[in-house]
């Protein structure tokens, strides 16, 4: 059976067997470029973005109209400020986040307060005295972002603080933990549902990267949302290069995965196992490969975990051997490299993990180490939480046997290892036949076996064995593994080959002279953001992330609106960095060349010619690219989304082009009216840094505009 055959049985099974819901539709788009307005000044003035991502727009035009909203957007794709950005425009009210891990909410708020955002979390970690600062700061008025963990719900002294405050917006993240059938379903995220009334009834947004249509159905049930926005911006990661790799047993799985990270350099990765005993067992091959790593797992001590985790966010430690513990609880966005070494149980669990590989847009890789005994283990574990119906039948009748005395879960086995027991005594709690407390559980009542939801285990089971049929049919895959991954989430209009995945064969993209130096200049700009991290005591990428460092190394930019047009350059931070790190791109920055007389334009550049600018330096091959694209009808975010580059990237490769000639007009992005009004606020002169003319044209212009404005103006002046 092909994957296609697999979700169609999914699919069959979900309408067959599972709880009937009429599906959210999605929403048409509320945004306009009038209500963007405020929203896109703090998108650039705080958080240093000029363009918003896919999705962005629409997701936080529902949320400042405060409609519920439901956002399914890919890993990487700005999930965080769909309610960060509405969260700075509210008037004195506070936007609770709900998030799953400590580590997470750490890095969130040390980024924002960063970014000059009034932040704050609260958690078990937090003193009594200090969360009752917090919320004192949040009553006030003087806190706009509040990040806490589903269980605080719990605590009454928190709750009866938090009445205090007015809350004007509740963000859910990581929603599929809602739902019973998600990949990641978490119990503490089932009560969120009754949260609302209690915090006073604001709207809520719910983010998730990985929700399939009964997901979503679920997540907007269990939630209560009303009338809501449901935005689905697609799942593709095209900056994701996708391999599986296929072995013949353990042992040779270990050798190359070791022979994959001796080829990292400095870069980040993460290798996932599936049980505890392969992370142990993993590590120690790879160190007595005298690879430098270390071992994550549920069963350490807290404080190692903690130790390990801070040290891979802050590049001292690059590579991780972990379960899928790890993973959730870090914003780290500079991962080059995920690695399985054993199957996942469901395409969106290895979707999830293999995404938390460059979520700064870059370039990164994640293959899939395949034996064909693989599956068994992923058997093993659907066997422990879906236990036949005839077992928890034969479980409760033991303990209806007992007349309610109080019997080990181990004296309900029929045999020493017998998996599924503890599931099976679940399942008879949840239907309100048993009762249990620790490993001891009791029966409340005899004869209701009728009562047992035996149906409802078993649609589970065979809901969670159709996901794995179509994780192993990915596994064995030999066709474009992009595609399978896009059809399993139900998107369409894709390629039938991505040209960058390990059965599509794609060739590395050549390296040349310009790319070299821009490296150099990368890892000097890297040494900068390190000093500030460490005296900051924060991650480095908290400073700035790699997509951003690398814009600067491409850009090199000489004065401070020119760094400030850089992607992920906000003004608190240039103010806090910025002059360290132009001393680093100003000294590498080619000296203005005086201009040239304007080429004839032609028709089309030879392929064994390269472009040539009006000073005749040569355009490199990614501008090519950039062209080739564009004459194809796609538009600078198509583009972007295409190569995975940032649409700054793009924007400056079409303003060369337009410089060079070989794009002869610059009406598509920039109306008559609009170039008329920045050709008479700019002069005669030719056009310099873009600051001065986005403070008199207001926000009616955006910074991509201008900055293809400029490059045809600039040209216009400059004909002979």
């Amino acid at each position: 059976m092909c994957l296609l055959d697999a979700a169609a049985s999914l699919k069959a099974l979900k309408c067959s067997k599972l709880p009937t819901m009429s599906a959210p539709p999605l929403s048409p788009p509320l945004a306009d470029a009038r209500t963007l307005a405020p929203a896109r000044r703090v998108l650039g003035e705080t958080f240093g973005y000029h363009e918003f991502r896919p999705g962005q727009p629409q997701v936080i035009a529902a949320v400042l109209a405060r409609r519920d909203t439901l956002a399914v957007m890919p890993t990487g794709g700005g999930k965080s400020a769909c309610f960060q950005v509405p969260a700075l425009l509210a008037d004195r009210s506070l936007t609770v986040v709900v998030s799953p891990l400590l580590a997470l909410m750490k890095d969130q708020v040390d980024a924002l307060r960063l970014a000059g955002v009034a932040a704050a979390a609260i958690n078990s970690t937090v003193p009594r005295e200090e969360q009752g600062a917090i919320l004192e700061e949040a009553a006030v008025g003087r806190l706009r972002l509040l990040y806490v963990a589903p269980e605080r719900f719990g605590d009454g002294a928190f709750m009866a603080a938090l009445r205090r405050v007015d809350v004007g917006l509740l963000a859910i993240d990581e929603a599929h933990c809602i739902s019973q059938w998600g990949h990641d379903f978490r119990p503490s995220y089932r009560d969120l549902g009754g949260v609302r009334a209690r915090l006073g009834n604001p709207p809520i947004v719910a983010l998730t990267a990985t929700a399939d249509p009964l997901v979503r159905e679920d997540v907007v049930a269990r939630l209560g949302l009303r009338d809501p926005v449901v935005h689905v911006a697609g799942f593709d990661r095209p900056n994701l290069r996708f391999d599986v790799t296929r072995v013949r047993n353990q042992k040779e799985k270990a050798d190359l995965i070791a022979e994959k990270l001796r080829s990292l350099g400095d870069e980040s990765a993460i290798v996932y196992c599936g049980t505890r005993k392969k992370v142990e067992a993993l590590t120690d091959a790879l160190q007595r490969q005298r690879i430098r790593c270390a071992r994550y797992h549920a069963g350490m001590d807290d404080a190692d975990r903690r130790r390990i985790q801070d040290a891979f966010a802050r590049d001292t430690l690059r590579v991780i051997v972990a379960t899928n513990a790890f993973g959730m609880g870090i914003d780290k966005p500079d991962v080059r490299l995920v690695l399985h070494h054993d199957l996942p149980d469901s395409l969106e669990s290895y979707y999830q993990e293999a995404g938390r590989a460059g979520r700064d847009g870059e370039l990164a890789e994640c293959v899939l180490y395949f034996a064909p005994r693989d599956r068994r283990l992923r058997e093993y574990f659907i066997d422990l939480a879906h236990p036949e119906p005839a077992v928890v039948v034969r479980v409760y009748q033991q303990l209806a046997a007992s007349q309610g005395h109080r019997l080990h879960v181990r004296e309900l086995m029929e045999s020493d290892d017998e998996p599924g027991i503890n599931a099976a005594v679940q399942t008879l709690v949840d239907s309100g036949l048993v009762a249990r407390q620790g490993q001891m559980a009791w029966a409340l009542a005899r004869g209701g076996e009728t009562d047992i939801d035996t149906a409802s285990l078993d649609a589970h089971r065979q809901h969670a064995l159709a996901k794995l049929d179509a994780m192993h049919h990915y596994a064995e895959s030999l066709t474009c593994l992009r595609r399978r991954i896009l059809d399993y989430f139900g998107e369409d209009g894709h390629d039938a080959a991505c040209a960058n995945c390990g059965p599509c064969l794609a060739p590395p993209a050549a390296r040349h002279e310009e790319d070299a130096f821009s490296d150099e200049l990368f890892q000097a700009l890297r040494v900068v953001r390190r000093r500030f991290a460490e005296e900051a005591n924060v991650p480095p990428f908290v400073v700035f992330s790699d997509a951003t460092l690398h814009e600067m190394a491409r850009a090199r930019p000489r004065t401070r609106a020119e760094m400030l047009a850089v992607s992920g350059v906000g003004q608190t931070k240039f103010e806090r960095y910025g002059e360290a790190f132009l001393a680093v791109t100003r000294a590498a920055a080619p000296a203005p060349a005086p201009p040239a007389p304007y080429p004839t334009p032609v028709a089309a550049v030879p392929p064994d010619l390269p472009f040539r600018a009006r000073d005749g330096r040569a355009l490199g091959q990614s501008v090519r690219r950039t062209w080739e694209l564009h004459r194809e009808g796609l538009s600078i975010a198509e583009i972007a989304t295409r190569r995975g580059l940032s649409p700054a990237t793009i924007t400056q490769h079409v303003a060369d082009l337009i410089s060079a000639g070989e794009i002869p007009s610059v009406a598509q992005w920039v109306d008559e009216m609009t170039l008329a009004r920045i050709r008479r606020v700019a002069g005669p002169s030719p056009l310099g840094p873009l600051a001065p003319l986005k403070e008199a044209l207001g926000e009616t212009v955006s910074y991509e505009q201008l900055h293809l404005a400029r490059a045809w103006l600039n040209r216009e002046r400059t004909r002979p």
